[in-house]
This record gives structure tokens, sequence and C-alpha cells, in this order.
């Protein structure tokens, strides 16, 4: 009989599941057949069917990115994997994982994957839902920052970013708001107005002084750098400081940090100190029977405190994940585990940067690639055409 799985979230670790989890990643629709009788499970994916790739939202900035570039709706590339799709938003997780509770009904399963991704920490500066933006937040949100970007002819703009670090680990987007900084001057200056706008960048988890290979990129821009800056509320205008006194801003884009989901808080999933799901180095939920989960919804064991979650470390999670899922559905413990990494190319437009760290020092792409090159920004484009091209006809 075939064991049933239930996937939750259509996001990049819901996709690299399925893509470790299958013995063949790719499955033509000629083929569709043969996978019904050969397969060894029953696969439901529950979400919106609509997967952003979310690393190429900064490039709004510039127009090279829209919203059609980056979302594909995901439905065909589950049909061509004989993954039953249920368009449906989940409110509960029973049982001790064994059942899934959405609006319109609930799923039994005999292992489970969630990769529902975050919540954001809306709430944790007063004013940020009102008065910022975020690319966090997804396209819509991006292109309403960038259409009133585009209507100016010159003010103050100020970006930023918070990371939860309750549990250890970066817990934020730090990454995609560097970005959108340094795209954000090059857009200016190709308007010819950049001398007319005043652009800040801020952080409360980054020292004032704090140097580095980023810091000196943002400081050749004249990007205002100020580290250690928390407001107290962000309001109509601009931000109101602990000390009552009122800083202009024309505009703010800011990625608050990253906590659990509502359902992450309220099922009988447990969470950890900074509200994400408790997991364990075979990505597998703590103290739960055949339940695994990777991305922004869950927490590191042990990790360094530099390490994120998101993207290429979804990817790696996902694969251990998978392949001790197929372990314990078949009788055995887990063994996969996966290694620490932080692996990303910084788009500047006129420059880049390979950004990268790993918990045991492999260089990515054994050291094939310069670290610093305007011609990483086609590398860049190449893996993201690639994945999208993979996701849609494959």
């Amino acid at each position: 009989m075939k064991k049933r799985i239930t996937i939750v979230g259509n996001g990049f670790a819901s996709l690299f599941f399925i893509q470790y989890l299958l013995h063949l990643p790719v499955w033509p629709y000629p083929l569709g057949l043969v996978r019904r009788i050969w397969s060894k499970y029953d696969i439901t994916l529950i979400g919106n069917g609509e997967f952003v790739y979310f690393p190429a939202i900064p490039e709004f900035i510039v127009g090279k990115k829209n919203r059609a570039g980056v979302c594909v709706d995901i439905r065909p590339f589950l049909r061509r994997r004989n993954i039953r799709f249920v368009d449906d938003f989940v409110t509960d997780i029973q049982d001790g994982g064994r059942r899934v509770v959405t609006r319109d009904g609930s799923y039994e399963n005999d292992a489970l994957f969630l990769g529902i991704g975050p919540d954001f920490l809306k709430d944790d500066i007063p004013g940020t839902r009102e008065y910022t933006h975020s690319p966090c937040y997804g396209p819509d949100d991006m292109e309403v920052f960038v259409s009133k970007v585009n209507a100016m002819e010159g003010g103050t703009v100020y970006l930023g970013f918070k990371i939860n670090r309750a549990d250890g680990f970066v817990a934020g987007r730090a990454g995609q708001m560097y970005e959108c900084a340094c795209l954000l001057d090059y857009a200016l200056r190709q308007r010819g107005v950049r001398d007319k706008f005043e652009i800040h960048f801020f952080s409360p988890n980054i020292e004032p002084g704090e140097t580095g290979a980023i810091t000196d990129r943002l400081s050749e821009r004249d990007i205002i750098l100020d580290y250690g800056y928390e407001p107290r509320e962000f309001v109509e205008g601009g931000m109101r400081d602990a000390d009552g006194s009122f800083r202009k801003a024309d505009l703010v884009l800011y990625s608050p940090g990253i906590t659990g989901s509502e359902l992450v808080k309220n099922s009988c999933l447990p969470v950890t100190k900074g509200g994400q799901i408790a997991t364990d180095r075979y990505g597998q939920v703590t103290g739960l029977d055949r339940v695994f989960t990777a991305g922004d919804c869950a927490a590191h064991e042990e990790p360094p405190p530099w390490v994120p979650h998101q993207a290429h470390m979804a990817q790696l999670r996902s694969e251990a994940a998978a392949k001790n899922m197929r372990a314990v559905l078949a009788g055995k413990p887990p063994s996969a585990t996966y290694r620490y990494e932080l692996s990303c190319i910084m788009n500047m437009e006129n420059d880049a940067m390979w950004m990268h760290m790993s918990s045991d020092n492999k260089p990515p792409f054994w050291n094939l690639f310069p670290r610093r090159s305007k011609k990483l920004i086609t590398l860049k484009n190449s893996f993201e055409n690639l994945y999208l091209f993979y996701l849609r006809y494959l």
C-alpha cells in the first residue's frame, strides 16, 4: 500500500523537498502512468499554487524583473509528478502531525513535510505595517515601492533590516536589503537624479563603525550608514526616535525579523524561543514522529550564528529531510544531515559580489568563479533562469 505524504506550502523548501524525494525529479506527461504504478507514495501538496522567486525581487528597482517574471503557477509542475494539489489554507495540525486541517477539510498522512514559510515581526516596531514596504512581502508590495520611487524627483529614502536572533542564528533577510540599497543608488544615477536623493541604510543588529566588504560597497555609493539605529516607531513622513525626535523619510524599505506563523504557534508543533518550529539535525520536528520541515519556518539545531535558513540553505535542509523521510517510511533510522552554508550573489548592477560562508570552509563551485565581478550578474541570472525553466517545463 502506498504511503500517504502531505506537503504543506509551495515555496523553495517544499519544491526542493519534492525534487529530492522523487528518485527522478523530472517527469514528463507521457511517463505519468508509469509513475502512478511505480511510485511508493501518494503525495498531496496543500498551498496557494503560486511560487515566488524571492531572490530576484530587488531587481524590480532597476526594471530588470517584474511580477510575471518571478512568479510561477506551480500546478503543472505538480501534475507532471502526479502530486495532488489542494488550493487551501492550513489552519491546524493535529494528532502529532498525522492530520492536517484546512479551511475546507482535513487530510491524514503517514508522513508530513512542512515548508510553510515565515511570519514577519511587523509589530516589533510600531508603524511597520502602515508606513514601510519590503521585498520580503512579495512582488506586489515591491512594485508599490518602485512606483513611488519612480514618481519622486528627490527626497530621503531609508532602507534597513532587523534580525530575530532569539534562536542563535540569522532569522531575517539582510542580504536582500543590501542589494536593494545598491540597486536603488544605480537606478537613481541612471535617471540622473542621484544628487537629489539621500539614501540611508540602518540596522540595530550591526555595531556602529563596523566595516567589511558590503559596508565598503555602500560607502562607495555615498549611502549613509546608520548602523546600530532602530526607530522607536515609523510614522507618516518619517520615523520617531527613542528621545522623541523626528527623522524625515519620504520612503522606507524595511525587512523585519522572521518568526513562525500562527499555524506554528497554535498547533501541536513544538515552538522555539524565537517562535519557529523546533527541528533536529535530520530535519525532523522535535518530539513528533514522521514530521519533517525546512526553510524559513524551521529552527536549526546548534547553529553557527551566521547561518540563515532560506533559499540555498532551505535546499540543503530539504535534501536531508527527503532522504530521512524515505528512510523512516522504510523502517530505518534517519541518518542524513546537512552542512551549513550561506551563499548568494549580491547584484549591484554595475558590480557584483559572491557572499559565501560554510561550516566546512569549502568554496562555492570549487572557486571556478571570481568572488567579485560584474560577470557574476550573468551567472546569477543563469541560475535563476535554469531553475524557473525547470519549474515551468520539466
